[in-house]
Parts: C-alpha cells; structure tokens; sequence
C-alpha cells in the first residue's frame, strides 16, 4: 500500500482541485460528494491496477457494465442445445 500512497493523494488532489473550481464567488457552495467519491474510488482502481485515469478508461467500465448486465440476462436465457440433460 505504501507504494501506492502517491496515487491515492494525486487522486484525492485532483478531487478536491474539482471541489475548489465548483465554489462559488463567497467560498460557500452545497455540492453533492456521492457522484465524486464513486469517480474517486474508480479513478485509484483505474491507476493502480491499469496504469492510466478513470476519465481515460472510463468507456472500458461503461463496456465492462454493460456486459455484466447482458451476462446477467444470458442466465436466465434458454438456448436450445446449450446445456444437455442426462
């Protein structure tokens, strides 16, 4: 874990640096945190497993849930042949 303590704090940073830019002129601003923590815990996964951000990988896990969704509905799909009863 250690190794990977400066890509969680790059993370974190680039998080808070979004945080800072949607602030309003008064530094007072309610901004909802879930979307962003979602974006943050997929951006460390991204880094650390693959090597680039989540914003660039982002159509790899749009691609990964959808085929996630479509396995989901082949269980319940009866294809003719596929399993054979004994």
């Amino acid at each position: 874990l250690q190794v990977m303590l400066p890509i969680f704090l790059e993370c974190c940073d680039d998080m808070v640096s979004k945080w800072e830019r949607l602030l309003s002129s008064n530094d007072k601003s309610e901004i909802d945190v879930w979307p962003f923590l979602q974006n943050l815990t997929c951006d460390i996964i991204s880094r650390t497993a693959f090597g680039s951000s989540y914003e660039d990988g982002k159509r790899i896990f749009e691609l990964l849930k959808e085929q996630t969704g479509l396995m989901m509905k082949l269980q319940n799909a009866y294809i003719p042949g596929w399993w054979y009863d004994y």
